[in-house]
């Protein structure tokens, strides 16, 4: 599967790069998100606590950036297992942050997503209806603690 889109923020290319490379505002960020570990400079563990359809359970995680240029690109790989049906996910992810004036900047993402197993059988319509109320979730937080609102990134 591949999702790709662009979200507009109120804030410089650098204040963006920040917050999403920052562990605890990034968990704040991530509807689900928790137990963000960093194991070394460019590799991060954790988990995501997920709906599926009708299934929900914890997916371990381990990120790892696989190259970067700071403050405009990041990629990275992710692989996972769900708790439930033991299915992987492995996913890579391209992050891209241009400025569109003062303290304005566009994220641009990509992610290939690769699901094997029987949370694959759940079907595409299904697996893109979570990621897209994940996404929403995502931008409200990010935009929220952009504006220096963390009761709301809280929420």
């Amino acid at each position: 599967m591949l999702f790709n889109g662009s979200i507009a923020l109120d804030a410089d290319p650098q204040r963006v790069w920040d917050l999403l490379l920052d562990l605890s505002s990034l968990t704040a960020c991530v509807p689900g998100v928790d137990n963000l570990v960093q194991v070394d400079d460019g590799t991060f563990t954790g988990t995501i606590h997920a709906t599926v359809g009708p299934m929900s359970g914890e997916f371990p995680f381990r990120a790892h950036i696989e190259d970067s240029d700071p403050p405009t690109d990041l990629s990275a790989r992710v692989e996972g297992t769900d708790s439930i049906t033991k299915s992987t996910i492995d996913a890579d992810v391209r992050v891209t942050l241009a400025s569109m004036g003062l303290n304005q900047t566009v994220l641009t993402y990509q992610a290939t997503v690769n699901i094997h197993g029987r949370l694959a059988i759940i079907g595409d319509m299904v697996l893109r209806a979570t990621a897209a109320v994940i996404l929403n979730e995502f931008t409200k937080r990010v935009r929220a603690r952009l504006d220096g609102d963390i009761a709301e990134v809280k929420a």
